[in-house]
């Protein structure tokens, strides 16, 4: 069966991959419980105690979480409405003003939401200020044994409720906060996406994969970090002039003291969140840098083994991550000196208020001193960690914004005159005409004229053929009408709807079927006779699941020929007016392109009625053109029928050139592509196989990434020390607070010795030393990790097998390399210190409040077993929606990065609206996981903080019940820490759970270090003579390769011997096995899979290390692949070659010229994806490289598909002239590429059916005279 017409099974199979994929079903999700608890007043005890929660925790404590058990997206967090009000905002900000501002347009759109959480924070700093003015009377109840108990009593029970409020208020906050700040990720995120699907090329050339990846995968988070603290910019100074107000009541002038170390500390955080900026700005663009080179390696992952490129692009991405580490190392050098600071803060402000307390002779009172102190540790939280930290995520969101505002801008950059188009129903215009008169087109505009002077009137119906030399601009012609060319003068008029394949076709992760309906309604009748016309029908009958059959990310599994007529699928299915078609024959054999032209193009084809223009360098077809078009270094040279531009020696010359080689064919005996009726499709990957999901791992974290984090640089005595600073510091810390206590229990004249304070003053120099000193070795030991984490990753990334690119999609694996390593980077560190300096200070307050008094302790007894029962009922479900979260992140970069290679496409289709919901739903689905796990987060710090609060609640009653035993100064001091316990509690362990959450992200990134890599990559069984090989000679005997060890051969026991010199050509039907052929040769399929052996020179390759038989090995491949980077590192990114030989290969293909007229020459930047050079340009830079690389052996990969007949006889010139010596095979599509052949193979179902002298294949093949004669046709006629 071709067609699967059974839906239901189609989205069983679609459901295999769902990074990018368009979905076809989906199934009914279970109605957010938040939604339900806030329809209702009734229902506010549901919110506020976060038992709306609880089915998903009982789910989450019986087994791991999966994405049916998860709610649906609540109403008012859906992507779609989010967007549609930020977007509302930012056209009236665009309307109104020059520019739309990101900053502008966030506050605008989401102040309501912002000025709610705002209110709620009043309450918040009542209830903390509270809390000291309680301790006080507590304490003053215990010092004045005439004061009766009960008051006492009521103050302990006004405490808790004050605790208890605190509690409630805190997590409703920090939620409400935390939500906004989400709202504002994801309209951005969205707004970002829609917005690149409506940019023309022109507008995008001006950035860079790499940034727009980042403004997705870390800009956008900047915004969602800072509005989860942004009130603290202002309540943070308000509660410090309600604080100083009610101290200095109490203490009067030593109040100026405290607060002068206090106000100083602010600027000074201020200053260094400033300069964490800057640091930070650095580290990002080093990053963006660090991905975009990763990303051009996945792209081209086949070419760099082939190439034996690993370790130079290894060396590139190094030192992008050196220089962006340089950046992080200042920026969390920055950061731990502010959270020393912060830490040691207490202890400075303490010493000056109570030095100068003493001083000025004041009685040192443990009431006022610890009422005192706890009202300075409530404001040391928002003053010097918050509010730094808030003005230091202020300038990071400063920063991304001015990056989104680019990227935004750029659409309204790019709204220069580019195309006028018509509706196909207006009444002036009738549908499928092109208009341009007088038009010049350019890529920017800064850069020169692409195309000058254009003038063409296309009418409705007209078949136009488009030709011309390599970078003549041919490609960009089509781009001009497509609207991606910005127009700087003349007319250019577009009447109707636009289809368009593109030279590289575009695939996305998906069925094959979706691919060609590409969101089009079903239509049985169309699709089948679009099927047959495009030549797929044997294709999908070899596939076990038909048109359901999943093709990975950019079409992996499947041939060139193949998504080319794939992508032609997709055009023809829509019902357009126009038809635009760059040079998609090249793909295809002889054959196959006669066929599509037939069936498709030609004015016989399902295309007749519409208009169709055609690249095209087969200049055989172009006598059924009703027009052509030559055009020359972006101009139009001639146009009119073919007869008429044959007129021009230049055409005539290339298609005489073609006669001759068919001619020539004739005398020869030699062959044309044969094509058989049957096709083995073995070669071909059932995709359901290929992409696997992303894993989700169980369970907590490995040891081992632990330690890789902390014993990478130093080893365990590094990690010996840092418990041992973190301990000593906290031991200080308390010994200090306890000293005070001492102090004060003094009597006044005992209290005027020298001593107390001394000792004192040393206890607060030592905590401040120590407090800098973990911090910034902390920073310093766990960047060492991450640097050993992303270097791990890298290199297991880099020499893996072929097989796991094409199981993972380029956008998972640039989430690891962007989002997870950014979290290791920039939030695990310090979170994880956050965590650590926590959980000590919660045991140093145990052992000062077990110390005032023992029996404190047994309050323990019942609260640790229910903390650790509560933690693990949290963990369960934390784990699986932190896991779920990360893998749901996934699809939305994979769409992303997978949309941003098929722009062109997207907008020529239309589309953008289906791919914008699209986005929309893989956003959706990640916020499902990654909203609850905010909200299972409160919940559990509301528990802890409960918790602390029922301890703190008991232990003052029983000093009030123990008052007559206990020293009030011990009390004061316990209850301080009882007070500060309240938050660190929860803190602590909240903490702990992120970090380890965060460090799932760690595990991902250690998964990638572990990747199996190609065996024997370094050193085989054997090591080679150093001069081998010295002939060439190539032998295959019985040799037969698997793709998997499970599967069918592709190849089913080869012999073949290719003697020294000898050219060989390589022809057969699409799947019949020619590029195994040179898979094999390469060793790109992992050797235990292969059975029998492929000799060089005697020496069997599979006993030598990759990298010594790759670099004996030479390739020119089909699609020729450039990095960003300079023109002399792409030729040359050893550093192998002097200046001169590098010339004398450009001059060689005819490029020295060009190159030398340019500003930088060999330091000529290559544009992203070599964009800024013509496909035959690349391909003979390709072929520059290839002349460079010393070899015996080279292998041509039909590396003339898509060039010009002009630069095909050059390419086969060079070849002839440069390779003489060399054993050449030649994968061909194109007959005159094998012409010169010594011997063919014919392949057939991975069997060498024939290989002969071209003369003998002719004899046998009796189907190939028809074809010759079906060949010969056009000369005929033309004669």
């Amino acid at each position: 069966m071709i067609v699967n017409n059974n839906l239901p099974v189609a989205a069983t199979a679609a459901t295999r991959v769902k990074e990018i994929s368009i979905p076809i079903s989906c199934h009914s999700r279970k109605p957010c419980a938040l939604d339900w608890a806030e329809s209702k007043w009734i229902r506010w005890i549901y919110v506020l105690f976060w038992w709306w929660l609880n089915p998903i925790l009982n789910t989450g404590r019986k087994r791991q979480l999966t994405d049916d058990d998860l709610f649906d997206v609540s109403s008012n967090d859906e992507c779609g409405q989010l967007l549609n009000k930020f977007e509302t905002v930012w056209e009236i900000n665009e309307n109104k003003y020059e520019y739309a501002s990101t900053w502008k347009v966030i506050i605008q759109t989401f102040w309501k939401e912002c000025l709610l959480s705002g209110l709620i924070f009043f309450p918040f700093i009542a209830t903390k200020i509270a809390q000291p003015l309680l301790l006080k009377q507590i304490v003053d109840t215990i010092n004045d044994s005439n004061r009766p108990s009960y008051e006492g009593y009521l103050y302990a029970i006004g405490l808790g409720f004050a605790i208890v409020l605190q509690a409630l208020i805190h997590h409703q906050y920090f939620f409400r906060a935390t939500r906004n700040g989400m709202h504002i990720r994801i309209a951005l995120s969205s707004i970002i996406y829609k917005r690149l699907l409506s940019l023309p090329t022109s507008a995008i050339r001006k950035t860079t994969t790499g940034q727009i990846i980042n403004l997705i995968s870390n800009d956008v988070s900047k915004f969602e970090e800072l509005f989860t603290i942004i009130h603290f910019m202002w309540a943070a100074p308000l509660e410090a002039i309600i604080v100083f107000i009610i101290i200095w009541k109490q203490i009067g002038i030593p109040t100026l003291f405290g607060y002068g170390v206090l106000l100083l500390s602010v600027p000074l955080q201020l200053f260094f969140s400033k300069k964490f900026g800057t640091y930070r700005k650095s580290a990002v663009e080093w990053a963006d840098k660090r991905v975009k080179v990763i990303n051009e390696i996945l792209v081209g992952c086949e070419i760099v083994k082939m190439y034996r490129w690993e370790e130079a692009l290894e060396n590139i991405v190094c030192d992008a991550r050196k220089n962006e580490l340089t950046g992080i190392r200042k920026a969390s050098l920055i950061r731990a000196i502010n959270m020393g600071i912060f830490f040691a803060s207490l202890p400075l402000i303490s010493l000056a208020t109570f030095g100068g307390s003493w001083l000025m002779g004041q009685v040192l009172s443990s009431a006022n001193i610890f009422m005192v102190l706890s009202l300075f540790s409530n404001i040391r939280y928002p003053l010097i960690d918050e509010l730094p930290v808030a003005m230091e995520k202020l300038s990071e969101s400063m920063i991304a914004s001015k990056r989104i505002n680019q990227l935004m801008n750029l659409s309204k950059t790019a709204r220069t005159k580019t195309v006028e188009e018509y509706s196909s129903n207006h009444s002036s215009r009738i549908p499928g005409s092109i208009i341009m008169n007088k038009s010049s087109f350019t890529w920017g505009s800064t850069q020169s004229c692409e195309l000058i002077d254009i003038d063409l009137n296309v009418t409705n119906g007209s078949l136009i053929g488009i030709i011309g030399t390599i970078g003549s601009s041919k490609s960009s012609f089509l781009s001009a009408i497509l609207g991606e060319m910005s127009l700087v003068q003349g007319i250019s008029k577009v009447n109707g709807k636009i289809a368009y394949v593109s030279q590289t076709p575009w695939l996305f992760a998906g069925t094959i079927r979706e691919n060609i309906l590409f969101c089009q309604p079903f239509n049985k009748e169309k699709y089948e006779r679009v099927v047959k016309a495009c030549q797929l029908i044997t294709d999908l009958r070899s596939f076990s699941a038909g048109d359901s059959t999943i093709i990975g990310e950019k079409g992996v599994n499947l041939s060139g020929g193949q998504q080319a007529r794939i992508s032609l699928a997709r055009a023809l299915y829509t019902d357009a007016d126009i038809y635009l078609f760059d040079d998609p024959l090249a793909a295809v054999d002889s054959s196959v392109a006669r066929s599509i032209f037939k069936h498709c193009i030609s004015n016989e084809g399902i295309l007749k009625n519409k208009t169709r223009l055609l690249v095209t360098h087969q200049i055989q077809f172009l006598l059924e053109f009703d027009h052509c078009i030559l055009l020359d270094n972006g101009k139009i040279e001639k146009q009119g029928l073919f007869n008429d531009l044959l007129t021009l020696d230049k055409i005539k010359q290339s298609y005489h050139n073609q006669q001759d080689h068919t001619n020539e064919r004739n005398r020869r005996h030699s062959s044309i592509i044969p094509d058989y009726d049957s096709t083995n499709q073995s070669e071909i990957i059932d995709e359901t196989s290929i992409i696997k999901n992303e894993i989700s791992v169980d369970g907590a974290v490995s040891i081992n990434v632990w330690s890789k984090l902390f014993t990478s640089s130093y080893g365990w005595f590094g990690l010996i020390l840092l418990v041992f600073l973190m301990l000593l510091g906290e031991g200080i810390y308390d010994a200090t607070n306890k000293w005070l206590s001492i102090w004060s229990s003094k009597i006044q004249i005992e209290q005027r010795k020298t001593h107390y304070s001394y000792i004192y003053l040393g206890l607060v120099i030592g905590t401040s030393i120590i407090a800098l000193l973990r911090a910034t070795y902390f920073f310093h030991l766990i960047l060492c990790g991450a640097s050993t984490l992303h270097n791990g990753m890298l290199k297991g990334v880099l020499y893996s097998s072929l097989r796991f690119y094409e199981s993972n999609p380029v956008g998972r694996i640039l989430n690891r390399f962007s989002k997870d390593q950014q979290v290791i980077d920039e939030l695990l560190p310090k979170t994880f210190f956050e965590t650590i300096q926590s959980l000590i200070m919660v045991l140093g307050c145990i052992v000062i409040v077990g110390m005032s008094n023992p029996w404190i302790l047994l309050i323990l007894v019942p609260i640790i077993p229910l903390f650790l029962w509560l933690r693990k009922y949290y963990l369960g479900s934390s784990r699986s929606l932190k896991r779920l979260e990360s893998v749901s992140r996934s699809p939305v970069y994979a769409l992303f990065s997978s949309s941003l290679s098929g722009l062109m496409t997207i907008r020529a289709f239309r589309v953008q609206n289906e791919f914008t919901n699209l986005f929309m739903d893989k956003i959706n689905a990640n916020i499902r996981a990654h909203f609850l796990y905010i909200c299972l987060g409160r919940w559990f710090g509301l528990r802890l903080d409960l918790m602390t609060c029922c301890f703190t609640f008991l232990t003052a009653m029983l000093s009030i019940a123990l008052r007559n035993t206990i020293d009030a100064s011990s009390v004061a001091l316990s209850l301080s820490y009882c007070i500060n316990l309240t938050c660190l509690f929860q803190w602590a362990v909240r903490q702990s759970a992120e970090t380890e959450n965060f460090m799932t992200s760690a595990q991902r990134v250690d998964e990638y270090s572990h990747i199996p890599s190609e065996s024997d990559f370094y050193k085989g069984q054997i090591e080679p003579p150093v001069n081998w090989p010295m002939e060439g000679r190539i032998e295959f005997k019985d040799y037969k390769l698997r793709y998997r060890p499970e599967l069918e051969p592709v190849l089913k026991g080869i012999d073949l011997e290719i003697i020294r010199q000898n050219r060989i050509g390589i022809i057969g039907r699409t799947g019949a096995g020619k590029s195994s052929i040179f898979q094999a040769l390469f060793r790109l399929i992992d050797k235990s899979a292969t059975e029998g052996e492929i000799l060089i020179d005697g020496i069997d390759i599979n006993t030598i290390s990759l990298n010594a038989l790759r670099s004996i090995l030479n390739i020119i491949p089909q699609s020729p692949i450039l990095f960003s980077n300079t023109l002399r590192y792409n030729l040359d990114p050893f550093k192998h070659y002097t200046d001169e030989q590098l010339w004398n290969a450009l001059e060689a293909v005819q490029l020295k010229t060009k190159i030398y007229e340019l500003k930088d020459q060999l330091n000529i930047q290559i544009a992203e994806y070599g964009s800024n050079f013509s496909v035959g340009e690349c391909q003979l830079i390709c072929i520059a490289r290839a002349i460079l690389k010393p070899s015996k052996i080279l292998l041509i990969d039909e590396a003339t598909a898509h060039v010009d007949t002009k630069t095909d006889e050059l390419i086969q010139q060079v070849i002839r002239e440069k390779f003489f010596n060399q054993t050449i095979l030649t994968i061909a599509h194109r007959v005159n590429t094998i012409m010169d052949s010594d011997k063919i193979a014919v392949m057939k179902n991975g069997f060498i059916d024939e290989y002969d002298i071209p003369k003998e294949i002719f004899r046998k093949q009796k189907k190939l005279i028809i074809e010759m004669k079906n060949d010969n046709k056009l000369s005929s006629v033309s004669m």
